[in-house]
């Protein structure tokens, strides 16, 4: 419905920045990254320096491994608007692709600092720490993560994968 929505709005304002990026954003759900790209790469020509058009964009950038780059966008949100959860933690992310791991981890930080309920952080700083071997506090991130979300399948997922290295089958 949203989808059906966010075009009408661009059939009648094709220069709608929201509509742009947030169709572009459903897009990307949907696993249709050229489309994605072409929709949030208009947001961003429309408005460069907006942190969620960045934020947008380097999702998209993500999705293509193109991860230097993402970064680069997610960098610049962030100069914009320094108390961006999403941005710390999609910065997070990015860096867990680039294997460096440690940075990952003060980006999580900041993310659930900023957002203590983020379900989302919590499970990226497990995967962070399961990468780094430090298996119990991946496990209380993961852990955390479950208690915010219970239907959340990855956390559970990678939280059992964590348990077997820990030799807790």
């Amino acid at each position: 419905e949203a989808e059906r929505l966010y075009s009408a709005v661009l059939a009648a304002r094709p220069e709608n920045v929201d509509a742009l990026q947030m169709l572009g954003v459903i897009r990307l759900d949907r696993g249709e990254i050229v489309s994605a790209l072409q929709l949030v790469s208009a947001a961003m020509r429309l408005r460069p320096n907006a942190p969620q058009v960045l934020v947008n964009y380097g999702m998209v950038l993500e999705a293509l491994e193109r991860y230097e780059e993402a970064l680069a966008q997610f960098d610049a949100a962030l100069k914009r608007k320094s108390r961006f959860a999403e941005a710390h933690n999609n910065r997070g992310s990015v860096l867990i692709s680039l294997d460096r791991c440690d940075e990952a981890l003060e980006s999580f930080k900041r993310a659930i600092a900023i957002k203590p309920d983020y379900a989302e952080a919590h499970y990226n700083r497990g995967s962070a720490l399961r990468k780094l071997d430090r298996h119990r506090e991946a496990l209380q991130s993961f852990d955390r993560a479950l208690a915010l979300r219970p239907d959340y399948a990855k956390a559970h997922c990678n939280r059992g994968a964590v348990l077997e290295a820990m030799g807790r089958p």
